[in-house]
């Protein structure tokens, strides 16, 4: 068997140029370009398709999510309260639910001359069926005007308690029964004790504010404790009218 022979370079050169020749340069373009339409055409038919929009486009939560309106409780526009004591027009008077105490002495006509407005809070706010009583400058002892509530700031934890036992008291708060509008008088269940309380403490007192909590703890700082609740009319800004106002709950 014959040795098969290898045609060398210019053999090869010249039978190419002999077959382009014959083919023609305009075919083997159009061959080409052809060829390149249908590998294309082939590589988008079976190339994997990309992941759907609804993985790649970002949800916005709660879009769409529907709220039942009767499940919503509406919060009342107006509140009505008994304004009592030293005012011009005593009665029952229905005001906004954004309403202050300063509001219903102005709708009860306005404070008498003789109401003692600085032993009430006119910045507190209103709660429906509330009395609000203006004391007068020479009452000996008169209601607290409105219940006397915890600050804002502050929330009160009631612990589950025993059927038929009474709940703890913590001894840092002073409540107060607030007296019915058939009449009564407020009972102090806990007292503070003028020695130890904060600064705190001390402002939730009926006719205590900011300043005069600070002059009670400067007093007892400078001139020591007090031996009985009657020295507080020792500290500057306490006169009877205040000492009577908080004399049910304090203690030393």
């Amino acid at each position: 068997m014959g040795r098969m022979e290898i045609p060398t370079w210019p053999e090869v050169r010249d039978r190419s140029l002999h077959w382009v020749a014959f083919v023609g340069p305009r075919r083997l373009i159009f061959s080409a370009f052809s060829m390149l339409a249908v590998l294309t055409a082939g590589w988008l038919l079976v190339r994997p398709s990309g992941p759907p929009i609804e993985s790649v486009v970002p949800r916005a939560s709660g879009v769409g999510v529907m709220v039942n309106s009767s499940t919503v409780a509406p919060m009342p526009l107006t509140l009505k309260v008994h304004v009592t004591g030293a005012v011009l027009q005593p009665g029952v008077y229905q005001l906004s639910s954004t309403a202050r105490v300063v509001d219903a002495v102005m709708a009860a006509g306005g404070a008498a001359k003789s109401a003692d407005l600085e032993r009430i809070n006119l910045a507190q706010t209103l709660i429906d069926t509330e009395q609000v009583f203006v004391p007068t400058r020479t009452a000996r002892k008169s209601p607290i005007t409105v219940a006397p509530r915890l600050k804002p700031s502050r929330t009160t934890v009631v612990p589950p308690t025993v059927p038929g036992a009474l709940p703890p008291i913590d001894p840092r708060i002073s409540t107060t029964v607030v007296p019915a509008l058939s009449g009564g008088s407020a009972t102090a269940s806990s007292k503070i004790n003028i020695n130890t309380a904060s600064a705190d403490q001390l402002d939730a007192l009926p006719g205590v504010g900011p300043s005069t909590a600070k002059a009670i703890i400067s007093y007892r700082t400078q001139k020591g404790l007090f031996k009985k609740i009657s020295d507080l009319m020792n500290v500057p800004g306490i006169g009877p009218a205040k000492f009577d106002a908080m004399r049910s709950q304090v203690a030393v």
